[in-house]
């Protein structure tokens, strides 16, 4: 009489193993200011009094967010940011293939210079790019640049605009007439400099028809390729490296 216990005993083992909590479905969107997102490579997000805060990039570790959706605009303000050597801040935009469409980066070197450090497929038929300084919303300065060509949208040959001294304080996508064009923008706070320039203190390169003799103050880095043809839509992300944290106090697409 003892096998029907037996059995029942069983039963109630394997219904007990069925029952057992699943494990916890991976983290979702988060949604910031209206906008959603998602951490990408190395970085936590997380939203904190208000903020967004992205962590986890410390030493060699990078990553950060990308934007929901292929947005026209979007529009990052961080909390003033102090890039160690070896360090990068910056925006950038994949086709539906994760391959490169835009960039651009605010990159620290040894000497804690920043470089302004951009890049658009030849493969776009992108064989150049202007660069605009301004302060206070005025043009300061102009040039075109040539970029390396023949080269696909997953590879990325980054030419420079630059470099200079400043905290990084914010950074835009805009789409514009078929193409994206990427900022850098300090924010006009938080500089680690003296000398009466509250933002960027920047060289442009060399290769221009026309050099200024001295840095100079700028608030407003702006790239804007040349191009015959629209760009892919892409989507967008917000990545570092190396910086440990940064905060995201708005954020905007559209």
């Amino acid at each position: 009489m003892r096998r029907p216990v037996l059995a029942a005993s069983l039963a109630l083992l394997v219904a007990a193993c069925d029952t057992e909590t699943p494990d916890p479905p991976p983290p979702g969107p988060v949604v910031f200011d209206g906008v959603e997102l998602e951490a990408r490579g190395d970085a936590e997000v997380a939203v904190e009094g208000g903020a967004l805060v992205v962590s986890g990039l410390d030493g060699s570790r990078s990553g950060g967010f990308t934007v929901g959706g292929t947005p026209d605009r979007v529009d990052v303000e961080i909390d003033p940011l102090a890039i160690p050597p070896g360090g990068r801040f910056g925006i950038e935009v994949e086709d539906d293939a994760g391959a490169d469409v835009a960039s651009l980066y605010n990159e620290v070197g040894s000497d804690g210079r920043i470089d302004f450090l951009f890049d658009f497929p030849s493969a776009l038929g992108v064989t150049a790019a202007v660069v605009r300084y301004r302060y206070l919303g005025d043009v300061l300065f102009e040039a075109e640049i040539a970029l390396g060509t023949g080269r696909s949208r997953s590879v990325r040959i980054p030419t420079s605009g630059g470099d200079g001294e400043g905290d990084t304080g914010s950074t835009h996508v805009i789409r514009s007439g078929g193409k994206y064009i990427v900022v850098a923008d300090s924010n006009a706070g938080g500089s680690r400099r003296s000398g009466g320039c509250p933002v960027f203190l920047v060289r442009p390169p060399p290769p221009f028809g026309r050099q200024y003799p001295e840095p100079f103050c700028t608030d407003w880095i702006e790239v804007e390729p040349l191009l015959s043809a629209p760009m892919p839509r892409g989507t967008v992300s917000v990545t570092a490296r190396g910086v440990g944290t940064f905060t995201v106090r708005d954020l905007a697409s559209e």
